[in-house]
């Protein structure tokens, strides 16, 4: 991964090429690190210099989420970590099940459980964390496209159909042909959190912008979505699986 310098602080980055892009942008997320994203068809080239540019900001941002880092959860997909569902803690456990065909996680009261028909040292970390990613999937078939279908009949939108991704910075998007995506790691927020992304996502069925226009809809539909605004500020980068 390249690297730039800005004084004594050296940081990695990365370049992506987006269709949704309009302009080259720089981000900065927990997830991906450092990026300068170029839309299609604009030339990739010299992203130093568009680093430099913005160098203010970069360091701001690598300081602040360096100091967040320090407090994000570890996933070592052991006893006694914990994960959320639908906002509640539940203890990953691990249990030994002959009669279990492959490794499998499922949710138990307020148990995580990991259960393997071979021996559990055999269970190496990435098949612990796509057993864990395929519950969480199951339960966001099962829970979100449902709770749109509620929530677009309560306020009188119209959708085409919903899909479940483990989509890496977006919470929820949504396309001009009336499909919504929502991100499987949604299951781990509280259901108020979850409400607000899917309301977000049906107003941009309306307007594709986020415009006061925009806003003003999405109060209409959800008064208290400055609250739940701030907590995925405050909380998103938390919710890892």
């Amino acid at each position: 991964m390249p690297e730039v310098e800005f004084g004594e602080i050296t940081v990695a980055y990365s370049v992506r090429v987006s269709k949704r892009a309009k302009r080259i942008s720089v981000r900065y997320s927990q997830r991906d690190g450092l990026e300068v994203v170029y839309p299609l068809g604009v030339d990739s080239s010299a992203p130093e210099a568009i680093l430099a540019e913005k160098s203010d900001w970069v360091l701001a941002n690598y300081k602040r989420f360096r100091d967040e880092a320090e407090r994000l959860p570890t996933r070592n997909y052991e006893a006694g970590d914990v994960f959320y569902v639908l906002g509640k803690p539940h203890a990953f456990k691990l249990l030994m099940a002959p009669e279990t065909k492959g490794i499998k996680v499922e949710v138990r009261d307020a148990s995580l459980v990991l259960s393997s028909p071979d021996s559990l040292d055999a269970v190496d970390l990435a098949a612990r964390r796509q057993a864990v990613e395929a519950c969480y999937r199951a339960l966001a078939v099962d829970y979100l496209p449902a709770r749109v279908s509620v929530l677009a009949a309560a306020y009188g939108f119209r959708f085409a159909r919903v899909r479940v991704k483990n989509q890496k910075t977006r919470w929820g998007s949504c396309s001009s042909r009336g499909n919504i995506n929502l991100n499987l790691r949604l299951m781990m927020a509280p259901a108020g959190a979850i409400d607000y992304v899917i309301v977000h996502e049906l107003c941009h069925l309306r307007v594709l912008n986020h415009s006061p226009a925009f806003w003003a809809l999405v109060e209409s539909c959800s008064p208290n979505f400055r609250h739940w605004r701030s907590w995925f500020k405050r909380n998103g980068a938390r919710l890892i699986l």
